[in-house]
Parts: C-alpha cells; sequence; structure tokens
C-alpha cells in the first residue's frame, strides 16, 4: 500500500512540475508576442512619421522654389532672409530624407524618396523666364510627391496588418 500512495505523490508532483513548466512557457511565449507587436507598432508609427515629414518638407522646399520664381519675373530682389528660407526648406528636406533613410531599408519607398526630393530641388533650377520649364518641373515634383506618398501609405497598411 505505501508503494501505491508513494506512486501516486510521484505521479502528482511530475503533473504539477510539467503544469508549472507549460504555464511559464506559455507566460514567455506570450510577453514575446508582446513585445514584437509593439516593437513593430513602434516601428509603423516612426516609418509614418518619417514619410510625413518628407512629404511635409517637400512641399515647403517646392514653394520656396516656387516664390523664387515669382519674385524674379516681377523683378524683385531676393532678401538674405528669404534666400535663407529656401536654403533652410531645403535643409528640412535633407533632415526629412535622412530620417527616413533611418527608419525603413525598404528600397522601393528610399528610391520613390530620393526621386521626390531630386524633382523638388529641379523646380528651382528653370529659367524663371521659361514658364514651361517651371511648370513641367512642378508637375514632375507633384508626381513624385503622389507617387511616394501612395507608396508610403500601402506600405503602413501592409505593415498595419
Amino acid at each position: 500500500m505505501a508503494k501505491a500512495v508513494t506512486g501516486g505523490f510521484v505521479t502528482t508532483a511530475i503533473i504539477a512540475v510539467l503544469g508549472t513548466l507549460l504555464g511559464a512557457l506559455t507566460a514567455g511565449g506570450m510577453q514575446h508576442l508582446t513585445l514584437v507587436s509593439a516593437r513593430r507598432d513602434r516601428d509603423r508609427q516612426a516609418l509614418a512619421a518619417a514619410a510625413s515629414a518628407l512629404l511635409g518638407a517637400a512641399t515647403d522646399h517646392r514653394r520656396h522654389q516656387y516664390l523664387k520664381h515669382v519674385m524674379r519675373r516681377k523683378g524683385e530682389e531676393e532678401t538674405p532672409e528669404i534666400r535663407a528660407g529656401r536654403y533652410e526648406a531645403r535643409s528640412g528636406m535633407t533632415k526629412a530624407l535622412t530620417q527616413l533613410t533611418l527608419t525603413t531599408d525598404d528600397a522601393t519607398l528610399l528610391h520613390l524618396a530620393v526621386a521626390l526630393v531630386d524633382a523638388s530641388n529641379e523646380v528651382g533650377e528653370p529659367d524663371y523666364d521659361d514658364h514651361a520649364a517651371v511648370d513641367a518641373s512642378g508637375d514632375r515634383a507633384r508626381e513624385a510627391h503622389s507617387a511616394f506618398e501612395t507608396a508610403a501609405a500601402r506600405h503602413l497598411r501592409r505593415r498595419r496588418s
């Protein structure tokens, strides 16, 4: 009889140990999944902020480039403050591109981001008297803007799920 009691005790102890181990593994697995989900959400938010910053900075830079053309067409002198504002807008766009580059390694997004920056810079290159060239450069910049915006939104939606 003592043997049966001892065997039952050992069986109960083994089951208790196995239950404890299974509970620890389950808790560890759940914690890991929670951390992975939180990291994915944080990375997604960082990418959304970087993409949004680049889109806004490119818009600001193009506005400064157009203002340069408008002033020159009117024969107005560009003040040092206006020029500094244009340079600051370009720097803001470069900083935003750097932020995006540090946030993602998605080759498509990075390619489209560089194309957006290049097209935005090109808005200031045509001679101010060449209305067709200025308009064409603006069209290319807006197309690059839309292409990046669409790709970034699509990428972020995919990462949400």
